[in-house]
């Protein structure tokens, strides 16, 4: 409970009463909320095997989507196709016709819901303004990324899309990790007989210098074969040796797709700037 709270800033407890008020919801709520979300985590799933009342499973649902985050996440996924759709109509006439029709079952379902509101043309209308959305999302995307936008984008990255290699060998003493300190850079032994000796094992490990902020100035400064350390943290004390630093490159997948969506991120933002007002309800 406290950690839902600190999350939302709702630090005192009227704050926190009006915040809930001000989505109909109650104190109940939040911890029906609490309890599904702790069940779910063991049991990967935590469904129910009886067949609870309709209703109450339509007042959960609208619980979890506002508690859970769901509800704001799919507001700011509308948003952005809809600046996609504003940025199309802005550089190359109106968006793109659907290429999929809406789904009909969920239509259907929708229109027979009093909750939603809806009665079946309504839904067939919302749902076919969604595929749009969704669809303008798609081809503003693949219009703006560009070979040559992808190239700069790496490129502006250079040094936090560093990708490291390293051995690793984590020591019980910093007295431990100075002697193997010493036998590595004095005498000329290798990182794992050093391991050996040590009756420990070295791990080969590689990742992207934003993805080690705490290690990346060290590792972007040292050549490879090069020894860093000792360093102490929560695994001991440990050495590591440097095997590859490589630079952002477009064969990299994992970096293309970074690249991908921080194009299209940055392409989106002057279509949603001034339009779209942030709520804490969502």
């Amino acid at each position: 409970m406290v950690a839902f709270r600190r999350a939302r800033g709702l630090v005192a407890g009227d704050d926190y009463l009006a915040w809930l008020s001000e989505r109909s919801l109650s104190p109940a709520d939040v911890e029906a909320h609490l309890a599904r979300a702790a069940l779910r985590e063991p049991l990967g799933g935590g469904l129910e095997t009886h067949h609870p009342d309709p209703e109450r499973i339509t007042l959960a649902i609208r619980a979890e989507a506002i508690l859970g985050g769901n509800l704001r996440g799919w507001a700011e996924r509308l948003a952005r196709c809809a600046a996609a759709a504003r940025g199309l109509a802005a550089g190359n006439g109106e968006p793109p016709s659907p290429v999929a029709a809406p789904n009909a079952a969920l239509i259907d379902a929708a229109a027979r819901r009093p909750s939603s509101g809806l009665t079946e043309a309504g839904a067939r209308d919302r749902a076919t303004t969604v595929t749009a959305l969704l669809e303008a999302e798609r081809v503003f995307s693949d219009r703006v990324v560009t070979d040559e936008r992808i190239e700069r984008c790496l490129a502006s990255h250079g040094l936090d899309w560093q990708r490291f290699v390293w051995e690793e060998v984590a020591f019980a003493s910093e007295g431990a990790a100075r002697e193997a300190t010493l036998w590595v850079r004095e005498d000329g032994m290798e990182l794992g007989e050093v391991a050996g000796l040590a009756r420990t094992a070295v791990e080969i490990r590689e990742a992207y210098a934003t993805d080690v902020p705490e290690l990346s100035g060290l590792l972007a400064a040292t050549a490879p074969g090069e020894l860093v350390g000792p360093l102490t943290g929560d695994r001991g004390w440990r050495l590591l040796r440097m095997r590859e630093r490589m630079p952002p490159a477009v064969a990299d997948r994992v970096l293309l797709e970074r690249a991908r969506g921080e194009i299209v991120e940055d392409a989106l933002e002057r279509h949603l700037a001034g339009r779209v007002k942030r709520h804490d309800e969502l």
